[in-house]
């Protein structure tokens, strides 16, 4: 059985090395690092954030590792699980591949940076254990995606991505072959179940609860794995291999193993297959937001003026977007609602989902004229291509029309958002919490990830208040 495929991933996951991965896979894995610290930032602001948060302060516990924008130290497992969960709150986090299969660094970066953080880890180490969290991670997780039939009735990300969190604190604690096969055992053993299905997308479920994905629940039972691993808890040594393997347990109807070692090594998914986001909500609407910036950035529309806008798109936005919000989750998965934000010119971060915009008249009013139609060009676009495209028609009262196409939302690989707008991106959301010193300070400090002798330094300086 030597040749099963867990064994060949935990043989791969435990001989990567920093100084074997390319120049612009760590540039690019320090782009996700501060994306993701700046996404649980602004998490911290969300409902979400303010329902968590509270918690694990006052459980408080050994101080391990930082509560990011918390203020404290707690055990390395929690501070994974919050900021985890807090990466994801306001739906602002990357994304594997163009349709959007799932947030693997959102389960993965929280995972390393806490253990990290307790074991000292430098930065090297920690770039090292993302990168190898996001290739046996991201494999597994293409691996094992159900049919679009099956996606009807059961999918879910944060079960897949319970292995990426694995790797990260595996690598962050060194762990050894045998150790690392017990905690694949352990994490998928445990890990989410796929529960994409059942948020609550129909009327009479609402509103939509806010584990969603998951990314916390993943990254804490990732980590606690490796921790238990570690000291000698045994696990399944086969747990993705066979008929019975993970991809069954995690509710999929097929398996292709070639997918999970094809290109470990040499092709590198998180250079060339995960996409940052520029709007803080769901990325099958981002196509759609898309055309709209373009449309106000080149026409400066006065939203007072229009009469309606007509989104034109594929199935998923059309049948399992939220069209009534309830409460703030509800408005990420709502493109009327983010269609009037990005019209009334709000900037994408914390802001969006605040009790004050989601209660505006205005916005309220503007989102009512947008309409969603399935627009049969980019259903095939979608189903055959595996690519989301948007088309959107503005109207004003005035007897204006305005038009515009997208294919391939803003932020995917072939059409990267620049430096400069992810460093905006930072800190918009670092600065709810931060003073713009140290949001400028740390800014310097990712910049330079690779040469930190530890990263204690900066997660300190990321828990904000005392």
């Amino acid at each position: 059985m030597s040749d099963w495929v867990t064994k060949r991933m935990v043989d791969y996951a435990h001989s990567t090395d920093y100084s074997d991965i390319p120049a612009n896979v760590i540039e690019k894995t320090k782009l996700h690092i501060m994306d993701n610290i700046g996404c649980s930032l602004g998490g911290n602001y969300s409902a979400i954030g303010r329902s968590i948060v509270p918690v694990f302060q006052n459980m408080a516990g050994s101080e391990e590792a930082t509560l990011i924008g918390g203020g404290q130290k707690v055990p390395a497992i929690n501070a994974a699980f919050v900021n985890g969960t807090n990466a994801n709150a306001l739906d602002f986090d990357d994304t594997y591949l163009s349709d959007a299969i799932g947030h693997p660094g959102s389960s993965a970066i929280p995972a390393a940076l806490a253990v990290g953080e307790w074991r000292n880890a430098s930065g090297k180490e920690i770039i090292n254990a993302i990168v190898t969290a996001y290739e046996v991670g991201n494999r597994i997780g293409l691996a094992i995606q159900p049919s679009r039939e099956r996606q009807k009735n059961v999918w879910g990300f944060g079960t897949w991505q319970t292995l990426s969190a694995l790797i990260a604190a595996a690598k962050a604690l060194d762990l050894k072959p045998d150790q690392l096969l017990n905690a694949f055992g352990v994490a998928g053993a445990t890990a989410p179940l796929p529960c994409t299905q059942k948020w609550g997308w129909e009327l009479s479920e609402r509103p939509i609860h806010w584990v969603k994905e998951p990314t916390g629940w993943p990254s804490w039972t990732g980590t606690l794995a490796a921790i238990l691993a570690e000291n000698g808890f045994i696990g399944n040594h086969y747990i993705l291999d066979g008929e019975n393997g993970f991809w069954i347990m995690a509710g999929s109807d097929q398996c292709d193993y070639d997918k999970m070692t094809e290109g470990l090594g040499e092709e590198y998914t998180i250079l060339n297959d995960m996409s940052f986001k520029p709007y803080p909500c769901c990325r099958w609407q981002h196509p759609a937001l898309d055309c709209i910036s373009k449309l106000q950035a080149e026409h400066n529309i006065d939203p007072g003026n229009i009469e309606s806008v007509t989104v034109n798109s594929f199935s998923w936005v059309k049948t399992q977007e939220v069209y009534e919000i309830r409460e703030a989750v509800d408005a990420q998965f709502c493109i009327p609602y983010t269609a009037a934000i990005v019209l009334k010119g709000h900037k994408p971060g914390p802001a969006w989902y605040t009790d004050e915009n989601l209660a505006d008249q205005e916005i309220r009013a503007l989102a009512a004229r947008v309409k969603v139609n399935l627009d049969p060009e980019m259903e095939k676009i979608y189903t055959g291509e595996g690519e989301m495209a948007a088309r959107v028609v503005i109207v004003t009262k005035s007897g204006d029309e305005f038009n515009e196409y997208v294919k391939t939302p803003s932020g995917d690989p072939r059409k990267p958002l620049s430096i400069d707008q992810l460093k905006s991106k930072y800190r918009t959301q670092a600065s709810y919490l931060l003073g713009d010193h140290v949001v400028e300070q740390t800014l310097t400090m990712i910049e330079d990830f690779e040469n930190l002798d530890s990263i204690t330094g900066l997660m300190e300086l990321l828990a904000g208040a005392q």
